[in-house]
């Protein structure tokens, strides 16, 4: 990724997440100011621990459901561009539904007044292709049907729908992405996908059983987070772009029995696998259009799933799984 001349202040929500941490570490390699914003409710320390031991980034610990909060962090560090990662992740949300709206709608709402009131350049921030529901036609476009099953899902249209009215209305500038199957070492147990690499990872490493939901042949569209970050800051620092959404992905479907042949051939081990019945949160098939954000944004995968899954595994390896 090329420096930028002009070097900002940036403020990313869900700094220490998933999405969040590969944003920080990709705007400090630019040489930017970064100013990270969680609660560590997903977030992890050790995903920004070297950037705040180097003083690369500051931290304010804060919850985004508070104004107050949100309120002080924007004014003692001003910043001139922000994003949006902060949110609470499909299992959760079905567990603690006051809780999703609190923070992916009234959050997200705070994150946008505060944007206007403090005169933000720029915006973005994480939808979800959940908004799609079960798709109607592969590949999945951005002019897709809305055709949600979820309450996460139905958090992430409220998003999109405040994002839109404030555009209008207040000229807050922003670019949404509708991120499709993100993975990598650093995310949590919130999506049922992700259980599915880390608990098919433990279980294999371990010699014990794993599940296999449905007949295997439900497909993803794997996205590794440092490429889901990227596009952020693409769009970020990017004039001509505002007031869009976009397909994060990478125009390939996985099916789990794929997943399950790479995590046995790179750990050396064979799986035993005992079948079940498909989980409700497990759409069939995943598969995005990326032709909107090649063509507007620049933007292409560069991390394979072959990759991204061998750097997860080293990783859990390291640590022992």
């Amino acid at each position: 990724m090329k420096k930028i001349n002009s070097l900002s202040k940036v403020l990313i929500t869900g700094g220490a997440g998933n999405i969040g941490s590969f944003i920080a570490d990709q705007c400090i390699e630019l040489g930017h100011e970064v100013i990270i914003a969680d609660n560590f409710y997903n977030g992890k320390y050790r995903n920004i621990s070297g950037h705040l031991d180097s003083g690369k980034a500051t931290l304010e610990t804060i919850d985004i459901g508070s104004y107050e909060m949100v309120k002080y962090a924007f004014e003692k560090h001003r910043p001139e561009y922000v994003s949006h990662q902060a949110s609470l992740m499909i299992l959760d949300s079905d567990k603690f539904p006051h809780k999703a709206i609190d923070t992916n709608i009234t959050g997200t709402f705070n994150i946008i007044q505060a944007c206007y009131e403090f005169g933000v350049k720029k915006l973005t921030y994480g939808s979800s292709a959940s908004v799609y529901g079960n798709p109607r036609f592969i590949p999945v476009t951005e002019d897709h049907p809305f055709d949600n099953q979820t309450l996460y899902g139905a958090t992430k249209i409220a998003k999109e729908a405040l994002m839109q009215s404030w555009a209008y209305t207040h000229k807050v500038p922003y670019v949404g992405f509708r991120y499709f199957n993100i993975y990598s070492e650093r995310q949590g147990l919130g999506a049922f996908y992700t259980q599915v690499f880390q608990k098919w990872i433990h279980a294999i490493y371990n010699d014990q059983e794993i599940i296999m939901y449905g007949d295997g042949g439900q497909t993803l569209d794997l996205v590794h987070s440092s490429d889901a970050a990227r596009a952020n800051v693409l769009a970020l620092f990017n004039d001509k772009v505002k007031n869009e959404h976009f397909n994060v992905g990478t125009g390939k479907e996985t099916s789990l029995k794929e997943i399950l042949s790479l995590i046995e051939n790179l750990l050396g081990k064979k799986a035993a696998v005992k079948y079940v019945e498909s989980d409700p949160h497990l759409v069939r098939r995943r598969c995005s259009s990326i032709e909107k954000i090649k063509t507007q944004i620049g933007f292409e995968p560069t991390v394979t799933v072959e990759e991204g899954t061998k750097k997860y595994i080293d990783y859990l390896i390291k640590g022992k799984i």
